[in-house]
Formats: C-alpha cells, sequence, structure tokens
C-alpha cells in the first residue's frame, strides 16, 4: 500500500490549474512564469514539485491547502504499523512556510519592479531649460 500523502498530486494540480481556468499547460505556465516542460513533469509525478514549487503553483492557481486536499480525493490509509511519515499537522506547517517564502519573494519582487519602473520614468522625463547644456559648454 503507497503510503504517500501526495499520491496522485499531478492529477490534482492539473484540476486545479483547470479550476483556475488554464486549459492547457502553456497558459498556466506563461502566467505564471514556469518552463513549460516542468509543469507537465509535476502533473505527471515525475518528479513532484518540492515544497516551495507547489506553494507557487497554488498562489498561482488561487487554490488553498484545503482545496489540494479535497482535489487529491483520498490521502492512502496505512496498514496498522507502518510508519506513515510527516503528520499531516507537519506537512501543513511545511507547506505554510514554503507559502510566507514565495510570498516574501513576490513582495521583493513587486518592489524590484517598482524602483526600475520609476527610474524608467525619471529617465524619460525631459530635462529642464535650466539642466539642459548651454552651446558652447560641456
Amino acid at each position: 500500500m503507497d503510503n504517500d500523502p501526495f499520491a496522485g498530486l499531478g492529477k490534482a494540480l492539473a484540476r486545479l490549474r483547470k479550476r483556475a481556468g488554464f486549459a492547457t499547460q502553456t497558459e498556466a505556465a506563461e502566467a505564471l512564469s514556469i518552463d513549460k516542460g516542468q509543469l507537465s513533469r509535476w502533473e505527471n509525478d515525475v518528479p513532484q514539485p518540492s515544497l516551495e514549487n507547489l506553494g507557487r503553483l497554488l498562489v498561482g492557481y488561487r487554490a488553498s491547502v484545503a482545496d489540494l486536499a479535497e482535489a487529491l480525493d483520498a490521502v492512502p490509509t496505512p496498514r496498522a504499523g507502518e510508519d506513515r511519515g510527516p503528520s499531516d499537522e507537519e506537512l501543513i506547517r511545511s507547506l505554510a512556510e514554503a507559502l510566507r517564502r514565495v510570498e516574501g519573494r513576490q513582495v521583493e519582487t513587486e518592489t524590484r519592479v517598482e524602483r526600475i519602473e520609476r527610474g524608467l520614468e525619471a529617465a524619460a522625463r525631459p530635462l529642464s531649460p535650466a539642466a539642459r547644456p548651454r552651446a558652447g559648454e560641456g
């Protein structure tokens, strides 16, 4: 019996992608700035995404951990005496931490983009007459 609580993750990700309005992997990959081939591999469970990348997908698909659990349908039940691995609570904590890291990076990126846009706007403004070099100067 399979003890992986994320068994079927690829199919669940495909369901969440479609629910988010991305009919194709290409659409989702472009919108989320993810390599299309990598998204395809994740949806085929070869390999499964890291928790950080799983967090990026959930954020991009506007899905919660509960949505993911629902999309996974049923978590396999281990046999008596088998090691279950990390508890659901531990997995949720790890996923929440990955989501916080992704959100923090998103804020950092947005801040950088704003600084670049301000710099471009400043560079595009014409010089005032007092700032322009006069004939014979410079």
